[in-house]
């Protein structure tokens, strides 16, 4: 007979006297407050070996549990990884109505340039289209004649001046800007009125002018609105002084300008066709 054999007889034989001890166990405990020197010594026997069939079962079963753990998550990270391109397309969307409420919000203060007796239409547009390059010194909007639109209509926002409308459609507009080289407005410093004068665009999108009479003391940082002479009515902001300069005869003084509207980005626009220009403004 081989040695397996004769420790498989052995492990069956410990078995069945295992079963017989325990059913003993079972029987003779009752509800008796002593027991049995076969009971006791059966015990001590079975102690230890209940306390490793606990430790393997609790084991086995941590180990299960830790799997089907695993395996949980993994099924939850495939569902929030599928749900990712939602909610970051959730989240752009989110992101661009609060811009377009901020700017909208930015439109309804461009509304206080407006005097509230003027006979005016106040149209809200969007930018549908521009020439090439960053700025926006020339752009189409989706406000036409049907919208109340007309040619010269002025062309703002919260910020300030933008421009005027010089093209008309049925339910289009396009829109020259005070960047453009083809625009000029003329000009008063807010801390003095009576200092005046013309600015104009260039190609380059910058803005400069010159004051009408020199003798008028401008510095960096003075604040230039419209001065009513031409087009566009008193009082809309423009922009702010950026650099100074004399001829050496003293002769023109000129400036550059900083507009105060950003003309790298534009997206919605206030549009105003006054029928009374000379009511337009708040004094």
């Amino acid at each position: 007979m081989s040695k397996n054999t004769g420790k498989d007889r052995t492990v069956r034989i410990l078995a069945i006297v295992s079963i017989v001890l325990i059913s003993i166990m079972g029987i003779t405990a009752g509800q008796r407050e002593r027991i049995t020197a076969l009971e006791r010594w059966t015990g001590n026997i079975l102690s230890p070996i209940q306390g490793f069939v606990m430790t393997v079962s609790n084991t086995i079963g941590g180990e299960v549990a830790s799997i089907a753990n695993i395996k949980k998550i993994k099924e939850e990270n495939k569902v929030l990884t599928k749900k990712i391109p939602q909610l970051q397309n959730e989240i752009v969307t989110l992101r661009l109505k609060r811009e377009e409420l901020e700017e909208l919000r930015g439109l309804i203060r461009a509304l206080n340039y407006v005097n509230e007796n003027a006979e005016v239409k106040p149209v809200v547009a969007d930018i549908i289209a521009k020439d090439p390059g960053n700025w926006f010194n020339i752009f189409t909007v989706n406000a036409g004649e049907k919208h109340g639109v007309r040619s010269n209509s002025i062309v703002l926002n919260s910020k300030g001046l933008i421009g005027r409308v010089y093209e008309t459609g049925d339910t289009w507009a396009k829109v020259v800007s005070i960047v453009d080289n083809n625009s000029s407005v003329s000009f008063q410093v807010l801390r003095d009125g009576k200092a005046q004068g013309i600015l104009s665009g260039s190609i380059t999108n910058e803005i400069s002018g010159y004051l009408f009479d020199p003798e008028f003391e401008v510095i960096v940082g003075d604040k230039l609105i419209t001065s009513g002479l031409g087009l566009y009515p008193e009082g809309i902001i423009i922009g702010e002084v950026t650099e100074v300069h004399t001829s050496s005869s003293k002769l023109l003084k000129t400036i550059t300008v900083e507009p105060a509207v950003n003309f790298n980005r534009l997206t919605k626009v206030l549009i105003v066709t006054p029928n009374n220009l000379n009511n337009f403004l708040e004094e």
